[in-house]
């Protein structure tokens, strides 16, 4: 009886450790300022805090909101330092909530834009890291006033891979 309950720990210790090892883990880019996000403090408690993160293959473009605000999904504007690059994104989620269209009106969420892109001249490459601008929008606004009112600056960059041996 002993060994059983034994060899029902150590099954159950080895699946908890596979689960572990097999999430992966992002990766929250820091700006030139040594932090890791913008913060508009709009009052005591209306709070964006604008972040960026690289996650499985991609990056992701954070609002963190606290308070109420309408969004405007068709209002956010990208700029990459790069004229080769087409930026693709995708339109805000948050859970199981999608907006497709303006004036959508939230809550406490984070906002999420994943970000992908590609070369439009497939002849020249990606000089890495790439720079990314979020430009002022009414992307985000509050009691019809636009909180993203300066340009943000994140460098894109990817986790470091161990390099393979080609021959």
């Amino acid at each position: 009886m002993r060994q059983k309950r034994r060899f029902k720990c150590f099954g159950f210790c080895v699946i908890i450790m596979l689960f572990i090892q097999s999430c992966d883990s992002g990766l929250t880019l820091p700006l030139d300022n040594n932090k890791f996000s913008y913060d508009f403090a709009l009052s005591e408690s209306n709070i964006v805090k604008t972040s960026c993160m690289y996650f499985n293959g991609s990056h992701y473009l954070l609002f963190d909101l606290k308070g109420k605000y309408v969004i405007n999904p068709d209002s956010l504007k990208l700029k990459i330092c790069d004229d080769n690059i087409k930026l693709l994104k995708s339109i805000p989620c948050s859970g199981t909530d999608s907006y497709n269209k303006n004036n959508m009106r939230i809550k406490n969420r984070v906002l999420s834009v994943r970000l992908r892109y590609e070369r439009k001249d497939k002849s020249k490459e990606i000089k890495e890291p790439l720079v990314l601008f979020v430009l002022p929008s009414d992307f985000i606004m509050q009691n019809d006033k636009c909180v993203l009112t300066d340009s943000l600056r994140f460098v894109l960059i990817r986790p470091k891979r161990a390099k393979s041996k080609s021959n």
